[in-house]
């Protein structure tokens, strides 16, 4: 740049221009790499597929991707990455057991020409050793006649001769034993046995359960939680939880 005739104002002008000139050069720079770089990020679409693809590759992989949906049965279900693993039973708690077992046949989709098949392999102790006696007298059973024999081994004395007591009888029985059970320790230790007892039959009315509950209580718990009138049966026990903690508070212990 010749300075040479030229005033100071005539400088600084053509100084500001070329000034001029680089920014924007460098703006225009500057938004190119910036649209190369979201370029580069953005997800792939089906936009950015090669067009010079041949139509018979293209073709052939989606094809591909079609098959793959219909058949990878990892799409329609969510039990391939979950390890479970099905109850053992060494003749404790019956009921437990075969509700777990059951829903490990749903879970699973196991044919009920199978289940007790799988359900002798996870047999352990006097459970092992009696299922051999009965396969050796009975033969091959159902699953549900194999429950019924389950439940007359080793369930409750509400279970006596299950294959001959029909289900009205077996609701009666039941609901008696609930009327008659009692808090004989702590509240928690009272509803654990209640509630065993109670899932052993469908279709008891709320407030019959409820009542039942408050029934069997201590009488220094049972006159409080009346007081309450609690709806439901998960109130009724938090309310004599509670009532049993502030009296265990009172008294100086905690349970």
């Amino acid at each position: 740049m010749d300075m040479r005739g030229k005033s100071n104002a005539e400088f600084r002008d053509e100084v500001n221009e070329i000034l001029a000139s680089h920014e924007s050069r460098f703006d225009q720079i500057l938004t190119e790499l910036q649209a190369l770089r979201l370029q580069q990020t953005r997800p792939t679409t089906k936009k950015d597929i090669n067009p010079f693809t041949s139509g018979e590759a293209s073709h052939s992989r989606n094809n591909t991707q079609s098959n793959t949906l219909q058949t990878n049965p990892a799409n329609n279900s969510t039990d391939h990455h979950l390890k479970l693993s099905f109850p053992k039973f060494n003749g404790d708690d019956p009921t437990g057991w075969i509700y777990k077992a059951e829903q490990y046949f749903d879970f699973k989709n196991i044919v009920p020409v199978q289940q007790v098949q799988l359900a002798s392999f996870h047999l352990e102790g006097i459970a092992l050793q009696w299922h051999r006696w009965l396969m050796k007298f009975r033969g091959p059973l159902t699953w549900d006649e194999f429950t019924k024999a389950v439940l007359h081994r080793f369930g409750p004395t509400d279970y006596e001769d299950p294959l001959e007591v029909n289900q009205c009888t077996k609701s009666v029985h039941l609901s008696e034993a609930l009327t008659r059970l009692k808090q004989t320790s702590t509240v928690a230790a009272y509803q654990e046995a209640f509630e065993k007892l109670s899932h052993q039959v469908d279709g008891l009315p709320k407030n019959f359960l409820i009542g039942c509950f408050i029934a069997g209580l201590h009488d220094e718990i049972r006159f409080d939680v009346k007081i309450n009138q609690p709806k439901t049966l998960a109130e009724t026990i938090g309310v004599a939880r509670l009532i049993e903690e502030r009296n265990q508070i009172q008294l100086g212990r905690i349970i």
